[in-house]
């Protein structure tokens, strides 16, 4: 028969799809994007909708005023600025106030961020950590009710300092390539973790005393009762034998915490962030969680930058002159003008659009990789217009240059959380035509599933879709 002529043609062209891969796809919630592939954009947002201010807006003026000029790290301030901030609770903005916590909306999280980095990119880099991807959220979510009282309180309080080692030296973007090996053994009646690892650009690394590992557990003598082997997050703290931490980098001399984690040591099985049932459900875990970094954090700093573009060259080609004109009356000025105010203005809308998404329980995945790549991209674009105009004043290092510290972190944003090249590419295309699409994403199911009925209704379905006239 035809179909099954055609479902098999289209089985052999379709790649192996992987575990980490089908988790990826799977993970998170589908709503605009499938809209947008329909081609019918129905999605309803409230413009009465208040945002609840929780975070003294007093606290970040004094923050800023008091650190916004420092060199953070590796700084003789390091201490006191991470002691400050734990203080007055600004690693706290995801933890449940039921655990001390401050329990912000996405939306005023976003709006903190992007305040505390229009002023200092290496503490917006610092207060964005402990509240994206990392220990805190990953408790929060899958945490045993021990581990949640044990360790969300001093996470709130700053006792605590997290970061979360997943990338290796040879990884790149592909996560869990090279992933490190933990092997599960048994001595005595104890069930124990021997782990080797070997981490690379790990941010905050260097000060924190709560870490967080992936790794890829092994279970060679079947030991395990509940989970199965495969990616699996466990949490240690900063003085565990064998954890050696003596190195770090310097992410283009912005100044944040950045380094290594190394060494061979055993963990129980209760190191396991949610205990013996979440052993192998790491990779999902990190899968629903990367919204925060990719969805919120990232375009928040994004944000920053671009305003600080806007607003400043606004004023600037305002007062400058010359061959005695401002420059705001030369269209060579304005056409760069537009195009930073324009990717502003595109920037601040998506942001308002995905805050509400995730403020409303959605946990858009392909929404949130579009989010980081056009947001960090278009926030180069803008500074790189900016220093254009800027000219001269922007190539020399002092205190009236102020877009250099920005431009140098536009890479840190672009590259983190998996690399613009990567997002664009596996992500919002791959990812988003098999997760997305109304129909492509049953085609897969059904070539996955061997279910050549499924198959052919799904094809014919995006045949009629293709041919109709709307």
């Amino acid at each position: 028969m035809f179909k099954n002529y055609l479902f098999n043609t289209i089985k052999n062209i379709v790649p192996k799809v992987s575990s980490t891969e089908l988790i990826a796809l799977r993970s998170g919630t589908i709503g605009l994007d499938r809209e947008i592939f329909k081609g019918k954009v129905n999605y309803k947002i409230k413009n009465d909708m208040k945002v609840e201010k929780k975070f003294n807006d007093q606290k970040v003026n004094n923050l800023l005023e008091k650190y916004g000029e420092n060199y953070i790290y590796p700084s003789k301030y390091s201490d006191e600025i991470f002691k400050y901030l734990g203080k007055n609770k600004f690693f706290s903005f995801i933890i449940s106030e039921n655990y001390g916590g401050s329990e912000l909306s996405v939306s005023e999280l976003s709006s903190i961020l992007t305040k505390i980095t229009s002023k200092s990119p290496s503490l917006g880099v610092i207060t964005m950590v402990p509240n994206s991807l990392g220990p805190g959220e990953l408790l929060e979510n899958y945490g045993t009710a021990e581990q949640k009282n044990k360790y969300l309180p001093k996470l709130a309080n700053g006792e605590f300092i997290p970061c979360f080692g997943l990338t290796g030296p040879n990884n790149g973007s592909d996560a869990t390539g090279q992933i490190d090996t933990g092997i599960l053994k048994k001595e005595g009646d104890k069930l124990f973790i021997e782990l080797n690892i070997n981490k690379r650009y790990i941010t905050l690394a260097p000060v924190s005393n709560l870490i967080g590992l992936a790794f890829n557990l092994e279970d060679p003598d079947n030991l395990l009762k509940e989970g199965i082997p495969g990616i699996t997050v466990a949490l240690i703290e900063s003085d565990h034998p064998g954890l050696i931490k003596n190195t770090y980098h310097d992410p283009m001399g912005i100044g944040f915490p950045n380094g290594t984690l190394k060494g061979t040591f055993k963990i129980d099985l209760d190191n396991v962030i949610g205990g013996e049932s979440c052993v192998g459900n790491g990779w999902k875990m990190l899968m629903e969680c990367l919204s925060a970094g990719r969805g919120i954090c990232l375009p928040a700093t994004a944000n920053a930058s671009s305003k600080v573009s806007a607003y400043s060259m606004l004023n600037y080609t305002k007062h400058r002159k010359q061959f005695n004109r401002s420059l705001i009356e030369m269209e060579a000025i304005q056409k760069k003008l537009i195009n930073i105010f324009f990717s502003t203005w595109c920037i601040q809308s998506s942001i308002y659009l995905t805050n509400y998404m995730l403020d409303n329980n959605e946990r858009p995945s392909v929404i949130s990789a579009i989010m980081k790549e056009q947001c960090t991209e278009r926030a180069r674009d803008c500074l790189t217009n900016a220093l254009d105009i800027y000219a001269g004043s922007g190539i020399c290092l002092g205190k009236n240059n102020y877009l250099e510290k920005f431009y140098r972190a536009a890479p840190v944003g672009i590259t983190v959380e998996g690399s613009n090249t990567l997002t664009n590419s596996l992500i919002i295309f791959g990812q988003g035509l098999n997760k997305s699409h109304p129909h492509i994403s049953n085609i897969l199911d059904s070539i996955l599933e061997n279910n050549v009925d499924k198959f052919s209704n799904h094809f014919n379905a995006i045949l009629c879709d293709s041919i109709s006239i709307y």
